[in-house]
């Protein structure tokens, strides 16, 4: 199993986590975040689907019982996170943005941490189990 593009998303995001999670430290000064925010979320919207689409049923279809139990509670773990995600991001407007600059800030720093612990969670935990338990290559690679 080929992790490089899953592996890739996660530095990424990480990087974008990071630029957003600057933007909203000072949440007396609104900044223009608008861009960074969607960035960020079509990134993590495709990353899940490569979760969900590829990854994890790959990792299903393994020997290693631990590993799938495993990949099958992380799986499970982050529905609901990613539920929050998108009430998130459907919750705050641009308007809405501007006019609640510090709830806004307070929001996006709990959200952006709950994904990046997550995904962290994922890479110290998963990524070394799966190491362990590959035999042949199996690609999981963005399609397109």
């Amino acid at each position: 199993m080929d992790l490089t593009e899953l592996r890739r998303q996660h530095e990424e995001l990480h990087v974008l986590a990071g630029q957003l999670s600057r933007a909203v430290a000072d949440d007396r000064v609104p900044q223009a975040i608008g861009a960074l925010r969607w960035q960020f979320a079509r990134l993590l919207m495709a990353h899940l689907a490569l979760e969900d689409r590829i990854f994890y049923p790959g990792v299903q279809r393994m020997a290693d019982e631990q590993l799938r139990t495993t990949a099958q509670r992380l799986q499970i773990e982050m529905g609901p996170l990613g539920e929050a995600f998108a009430a998130y991001m459907t919750r705050w407007s641009d308007h809405r943005i501007a006019g609640e600059w510090a709830d806004f800030c307070q929001e996006t720093r709990e959200i952006v941490k709950s994904l990046m612990s997550r995904i962290d969670q994922e890479e110290r935990t998963l990524i070394p189990m799966l190491n362990k338990n590959l035999a042949s290559p199996i690609s999981v690679r963005r399609a397109g």
